[in-house]
């Protein structure tokens, strides 16, 4: 009615070409939506929403792609420390080195620097959503709630004593306080992550698996990475890391596993009956050479498939622009077939199927009214962006980082007009290029190598 009073609300976004990623994929040109505290109160044509809504803030998204925040499934947040400090190696050689640096300058303290600035990078990405796996995670999610950011993680089990100089059965027993203490955080999803099947025993990794399910949370954990995981996991168990996860009972629609590269043929029907998320990470697979997942066909066998720009240090940096583009296009190559991976399917994967994964489609992933308000504004008018036929295709073809303007966390404004509105970016920045000089001098000193132990568990 014409004379019916305007409904109060924090803000109202205008004039934004909306993509949805609702389950119809529905697009408005001319956007708008309504926020009320943490949520989206409603969605629509900016005249429709315009006339129904009294905000205290409007922002003008006119030039703009209005989506939901881009969600990062894997990735190491304190590795930003050591990035491009090892580099042209395997995996295997590669963790060897990195950990030794890591043993020598993982702290509480540093971890909340390097995890302050990780999730800048990610804020300033689009990012609005990340599953971190990594040391000190209270220090992890005290960093989020400073940015603002919405983070799964938890405490890493790991048989040796490496980084963080616990043993398996106190992190057992912290990894059980941090999940009830953030059972039920508005930015924090508690998570129980073994770092893998040649770092952690038979008996942890039950432990670990018992836990997941006892909290009903995430079980997350690397798995069939490189070809000498595979090889070694069948001498030591006699199957490969997928069979052996299954054999635990860890494999449930609650676990997420990293990479994925090397999958027998059946192995990608097993992880669709377990209703199992993967979290593909194509350029630290390919920088590593680990090799590059067969994601056609988990997509073909009904597997949730996600992408993660693993860690900073071993990808370089924290952006999953890059990573839709380059998923979508090795898929492509490798398989001789340019109709796979359409922009649509990588979009989703990027946003809803991250959702999925963690257990939170009924909370974001997508603009539908009721969800969180997890929203990014991305400038559509520069010259490497125009014209544009088609969002999805600007989206994973043409956009990138550069061009998010604006991101809202829980209807929270965390960076308006590319300026971060929650922490002090400069002061972070800071702390993380003394800690760099720090790391730069130990790494120049002769035989630093044998200064620490890297606790890799083998059996040769």
């Amino acid at each position: 009615m014409e004379n019916e009073p305007k409904i109060p609300i924090n803000i109202l976004i205008t004039h934004g070409f909306l993509i949805s990623m609702d389950a119809g994929l529905s697009i408005i040109q001319d956007g708008a939506i309504a926020i009320e505290g943490s949520r989206i109160a409603a969605i629509g044509t900016t005249s429709t929403l315009e006339s129904q809504y009294q905000p205290q803030q409007i922002i003008d998204a006119s030039g703009m792609f209005v989506m939901p925040g881009l969600i990062n499934t894997h990735t190491h947040s304190g590795d930003i420390l050591f990035r491009g400090l090892v580099e042209d190696l395997p995996l295997e050689s590669w963790l060897e080195q990195l950990w030794v640096a890591e043993n020598h300058f993982i702290n509480a303290e540093s971890v909340g620097w390097g995890a302050r600035l990780a999730y800048i990078e990610m804020v300033r990405s689009g990012i609005t959503t990340a599953l971190d796996m990594f040391w000190f995670p209270y220090e992890l999610a005290q960093a989020a709630k400073e940015v603002g950011f919405h983070l799964a993680t938890g405490f890493v089990f790991f048989d040796s004593p490496i980084a963080d100089g616990m043993l398996p059965k106190e992190r057992y027993r912290l990894a059980r306080q941090f999940l009830t203490q953030y059972a039920c955080d508005e930015l924090i999803i508690p998570a129980v992550q073994p770092h893998s099947v040649y770092t952690v025993s038979t008996e942890n990794l039950k432990q670990a698996s018992k836990l997941a399910q006892e909290f009903g949370t995430l079980f997350v954990t690397h798995a069939s990475e490189t070809l000498t995981e595979v090889r070694n996991c069948r001498r030591d168990y006699g199957c490969t890391p997928i069979q052996y996860l299954d054999r635990l009972g860890a494999l449930t629609p609650r676990t997420v596993l990293a990479h994925c590269v090397h999958l027998d043929s059946d192995e990608f029907d097993l992880l669709s009956q377990r209703g199992v998320s993967v979290a593909n990470c194509p350029v630290s697979n390919m920088k590593l050479a680990s090799g590059i997942a067969n994601v056609s066909q988990m997509l073909l066998s009904g597997v949730n498939v996600t992408l993660g720009t693993d860690g900073p240090v071993s990808g370089n940096d924290l952006n999953l622009w890059y990573t839709m583009r380059l998923a979508a296009l090795v898929q492509k190559t490798v398989n001789h077939d340019a109709s796979l991976m359409s922009t649509k399917q990588v979009v989703s994967m990027a946003t809803r199927e991250g959702a999925k994964a963690l257990g939170i489609s009924a909370k974001t992933g997508s603009l539908e009214v009721g969800k969180q308000a997890d929203i990014i504004l991305v400038q559509t008018g520069r010259a490497h962006s125009t014209p544009s036929f088609d969002p999805y295709s600007s989206i994973v073809y043409s956009l990138g980082r550069e061009d998010v303007e604006t991101v809202l966390i829980n209807g929270r404004l965390v960076m308006y007009n590319r300026n971060l509105l929650t922490i002090n970016e400069t002061e972070v920045i800071e702390a993380v290029r003394q800690l760099g000089i720090q790391i730069a001098i130990y790494v120049s000193q002769p035989n630093q190598a044998e200064k620490s132990q890297t606790g890799i568990r083998r059996k040769e």
